[in-house]
């Protein structure tokens, strides 16, 4: 059996957090880095010694997929993403589908055949009320298949597509482990709202036990925490929820 592996989530403004990060996996609290590339910022801070797997900017930074307009945009970002790739010797690229048509979402998830890239699941409505792409194994599915591309399982996004799908939510994250994930984003939320939420563990009401049944049944054992960090100056509520991750999955 693999053995777990937690990841904790950064962007790459977050510059002044990176040393301890690099302490917290020392102390392997943590046992990687994920980064989100933020457009515009540099790769010389997180040229240090720690893993890492890659999140290419998305949909906040005008990255996506599925807007023909923003084709030549998110492909830049998206290549742009796998230098940090290479040069941060990182296990995985992960990238969101987006919003609007799965025909243009497609036409780019075509173009891409890196072994590193896996896609993100996502909710099926967006903050701004969005259709995003990408929510079923179905659609997952049609945009990997090509080059065969991996897959991220968001267990937050499942649950919220769920929700909006008006089907049970245990049903739809059993569909997409189908699809056998190499990493899974893992926070809480409220199993009343279809937006997407990021809540620390235990303040929403999502079922932990079953959750961490899926993760301990799959081949992979990835898992990036995606919990709020109100102090942008420490990871201590970070080492809290990933406390609370290990306890259900001890």
């Amino acid at each position: 059996m693999n053995v777990m592996k937690f990841g904790l989530k950064l962007w790459s403004s977050d510059t002044n957090l990176i040393n301890e990060a690099k302490r917290l996996i020392d102390k392997k609290v943590f046992d990687y880095v994920e980064l989100t590339v933020v457009p515009n910022t540099h790769i010389s801070p997180f040229k240090i010694d720690v893993p890492y797997v890659i999140h290419c900017p998305h949909e906040h930074f005008g990255v996506n997929p599925g807007d023909s307009n923003k084709k030549k945009y998110t492909i830049q970002k998206i290549n742009e993403s796998l230098k940090w790739i290479d040069m941060l010797n990182a296990k995985y690229l992960i990238i969101h589908p987006g919003y609007g048509s799965i025909k243009n979402a497609k036409e780019v998830m075509d173009t891409l055949t890196n072994k590193h890239i896996l896609i993100e699941n996502m909710p099926k409505v967006g903050l701004n009320n969005e259709q995003m792409i990408g929510y079923s194994s179905a659609e997952i599915n049609e945009l990997s298949k090509k080059n065969q591309l991996g897959f991220c399982l968001d267990l937050g996004h499942a649950i919220k597509a769920a929700i909006s799908l008006k089907k049970n939510y245990k049903d739809h994250i059993k569909d997409l482990i189908r699809l056998k994930p190499e990493v899974f984003h893992v926070c809480d939320g409220l199993r009343s709202n279809e937006k997407d939420e990021h809540l620390n563990i235990n303040e929403g009401n999502y079922d932990f036990n079953f959750l961490s049944t899926i993760i301990k049944k799959n081949s992979s054992k990835f898992i990036t925490l995606e919990t709020p960090r109100h102090n942008k100056e420490s990871l201590n509520e970070d080492i809290k929820n990933i406390e609370k991750l290990k306890y259900f999955l001890r």
